[in-house]
Order: C-alpha cells, then sequence, then structure tokens
C-alpha cells in the first residue's frame, strides 16, 4: 500500500493495521467458545445493581422489559453484563427490544468490557428476528462494536466476525485483567443508593402481583356540568383504556361510578371494553349547583363488594376524578371509611385510592384523600390527557410515574410496530 500524499500516511497506516490484523485471525476455536463464557462470567458488578437481579430474572416478561429497560440510566458496573445476559437467554420480543434499548448509546468500551463475544453472537442471532424495532435495533448496536467503521451492509460485518471474533474475545479478556487489577467496582450515580434499590423493588413488585392476580380499576367520576369536557373524553376514548391496560394485563377489569351529592353505579366491574363504553355514553353531565359534591358517596358505593364485584385477589384501585371538593362536614368520616377499606380483611391486598384534579389549581381534600388511600393525587391540564393518567395510576402512578411512563411509551410503540 502507497501512500504519497503526507494527509493520507496515518488515514493509511491504520487500515493497514486493521487488514492485518484480520487477515492473521483465526475461525473461533472450542476454546475461544469457552474462553467467551468465562469472561462473561468475570465482568465486575456494582453492589448497588445486585438488588435487580432477580427482577431481571423474573418469570414475568413485563417485569424483565421494565427492569431491563431501567438499566439505561444506571451507570454502574455491570448493566452492559445483565443487559447482554437477559438478551442471551430472552424470548419475548419487547424484552427483548428493551434490553437492545438500554445499551443502545453505551460507550464500546463498556460494550466490549460487559458483553464481549457473547453480545456479538446474540446480536447476529436478532439480525433475522421477526420483529422489525429488534431487528433494527440489533444491526444498530452491532456497528458501534468493530474497531473501524463497516458501514451499513450485513456481510461487511459477518465477513468481520468470521476472522475478528477471537480478537474481540482477546480485547475483553484484557480489559478485564485490567479491571480487576484496579479493585472492586465503585457504586455511581443517584441509581446506586439504597433508598432506590428499594423503590426498585416497590414498583416490581406491584406489577408482578397485578400480573399474576389481576387489577380492577373502579372509576368515581364527578357528573356534574362542569365535568362536561372531561366525561367527553372519557367517552371518546373508554374503549382504548380498556384494551391497553388489557394489553399489559390480561386480567383488567374496570367499573364506573358518578356523582353529584348523590352516587350512581353505571357499570359493575367487567372485561368487556363496548360495556364501559355504553355506561359512558348513557352518562350526561348536568346539575351540580353547589359548589361541594358528593365525593365520599362515590367512594362509598365504589367500595361495596357486592355492587362493583371486586375480587379477594386482585389489587383494587379506586381513581376519583373531579373538579369540586366533598362537603366539608363529610370529609373526616370518608377519610375513615378509606382508612378501614384500605385494611378490610376480605381483600388479599389493600385498597389504592388515587385522585384527579381536573381543576388546574388542584381540589381541596383530594390530596388528603389520596394520601390516606396510599396513592397518588395528579392535576389534570388536558383533558386529552385523561386515559393517560387513568393507565399510569392504574401502575402506580406517584414517584415511580416517570419511569412507568417511559415503560409504556416503550411496550406501545413497540405493540404499534409489531401491527404493522
Amino acid at each position: 500500500m502507497r501512500c504519497r500524499p503526507p494527509r493520507s500516511r496515518l488515514l493509511c497506516a491504520l487500515l493497514g493495521l486493521a487488514t492485518l490484523v484480520a487477515l492473521a485471525l483465526a475461525a473461533p476455536t472450542d476454546a475461544g467458545e469457552k474462553g467467551a463464557d468465562a469472561a462473561l462470567k468475570q465482568v465486575p458488578i456494582a453492589e448497588s445493581l445486585r438488588p435487580m437481579d432477580p427482577w431481571l430474572r423474573n418469570a414475568d416478561w413485563t417485569v424483565r422489559s421494565m427492569a431491563v429497560l431501567e438499566l439505561k440510566s444506571r451507570p454502574e458496573a455491570g448493566a452492559v453484563f445483565f443487559a447482554t445476559r437477559l438478551l442471551v437467554g430472552e424470548a419475548h420480543p419487547y424484552a427483548i427490544a428493551c434490553a437492545l434499548q438500554a445499551l443502545r448509546g453505551r460507550p464500546r468500551i463498556d460494550l466490549v468490557l460487559e458483553g464481549g463475544v457473547a453480545l456479538v453472537d446474540v446480536l447476529f442471532r436478532l439480525l433475522d428476528h421477526a420483529h422489525p424495532t429488534v431487528k433494527q435495533r440489533a444491526f444498530d448496536l452491532l456497528k458501534t462494536i468493530p474497531p473501524v467503521k463497516l458501514g451499513v451492509k450485513r456481510e461487511m460485518y459477518e465477513g468481520w466476525w468470521k476472522r475478528g471474533r477471537e480478537a474481540l474475545r482477546l480485547e475483553q479478556e484484557s480489559m478485564l485483567a485490567k479491571v480487576r487489577a484496579a479493585g472492586p467496582p465503585k457504586t455511581s450515580g443517584d441509581g446506586g443508593t439504597v433508598e432506590a434499590a428499594t423503590k426498585d423493588d416497590d414498583l416490581y413488585e406491584h406489577l408482578e402481583r397485578i400480573r399474576v392476580h389481576g387489577l380492577e380499576l373502579a372509576i368515581v367520576m364527578d357528573h356534574t356540568g362542569s365535568m362536561a369536557p372531561v366525561i367527553g373524553e372519557a367517552k371518546r376514548r373508554a374503549v382504548s383504556l380498556v384494551k391497553r391496560l388489557q394489553s399489559f394485563l390480561p386480567k383488567f377489569r374496570a367499573g364506573l361510578v358518578t356523582y353529584d351529592d348523590s352516587a350512581m353505579l353505571r357499570m359493575p366491574l367487567t372485561t368487556n371494553a363496548e360495556t364501559l363504553l355504553k355506561a359512558f355514553n348513557k352518562v350526561g353531565a348536568g346539575g351540580g349547583g353547589d359548589f361541594e359534591e358528593g365525593v365520599d358517596k362515590g367512594i362509598r358505593l365504589a367500595m361495596r363488594q357486592e355492587l362493583l364485584g371486586w375480587s379477594r385477589s386482585a389489587q383494587r384501585v379506586i381513581v376519583v376524578v373531579g373538579d369540586a371538593p366533598p362537603h366539608d362536614p363529610d370529609v373526616a368520616r370518608m377519610l375513615r371509611e378509606i382508612q378501614k377499606g384500605r385494611g378490610d380483611e376480605l381483600y388479599d391486598l389493600p385498597l389504592l385510592v388515587h385522585t384527579v384534579s381536573t381543576n388546574p389549581q388542584g381540589v381541596e381534600h383530594f390530596s388528603r384523600i389520596a394520601r390516606v388511600g396510599g396513592g397518588a393525587h395528579i392535576t389534570l391540564r388536558q383533558t386529552s390527557r385523561l386515559v393517560d393518567e387513568l393507565i399510569l395510576l392504574s401502575f402506580g402512578g406517584g414517584a415511580h410515574r416517570a419511569r412507568v411512563m417511559r415503560w409504556i411509551a416503550e411496550i406501545e410503540a413497540l405493540q404499534k410496530a409489531a401491527s404493522r
């Protein structure tokens, strides 16, 4: 190779070196295969990341996918290893796609150190995956691993891997030796605190419970005249609410209670989206001459098992939606009844009560209702967000809100891509 122009000499030297290394490397041997597995087992893992291990191994794909997606924001040593390990044994396309998303943007040094040959092997396997997003993400990640740019043709990467597999194994082993010599990995970032690990457990445990035992949601909605825009949005998207939640939670049921100064059962808990829509369609916004409303009566009616049909083992959730507070004389009794309902021994799990203020300034007493009910209080600033907020609250809301939003958006995008 001859390079006359001075500006090209360095480039030519690098290309020449890469070519010589590639030609000199033999095809992988059995010893190389075993060496790759051994190297993967030697990857250092920060202690702060270890609490995620059981959730990444959980029997349910929803828990695994949420946990592995969380690795994207975890800077500790071992995050790439955990994602790689999941990819090696994972069958569910959404969990695979979440693992690939968690690895997206990671420095090459991390991908080689903690993933190495095992990661590249699984990426090649995923290039033929049936889900288009999995296939694309696998190729995008694969393109970041070779030591030189190879373009956009799959054949170039296959050719590199035939010659370069052993080189990558040796590179990983060299990196691991240096890391071991440096001592145990240090925890970094906010994700490494004990408090964060505990919150992770709370979220994954809740998701595991509602997947296994079911989720039952009673919407308790003010139906007075000022609520017309919110009721209209609920009518338009009632079917979407049920079907979206059932795509995550097959045992999901929903019911409807409305109130003004009194309360009315519109629909007991049902799995049928069209049935819930019919119940919403019968709700007309009107009345409400006084400012305060019978919030307590709506909640009290919704807690009645003989009317709603609550299951013993399912997670019961009540979401109160309104723009006016309860009558002051009713507040203390209402809070006591909520507290008593949460501890009802008839059920395996405590009731959760969330509140949604459709008044931008918030509704008096709604935050207290949610606090006593073990739930979250949110302010709905756009009626178009109603169904999204109901879905988020069904998954717990509160401290986990942003994380659940990211996970739901990720899974729904994957569902949409699969249906094209």
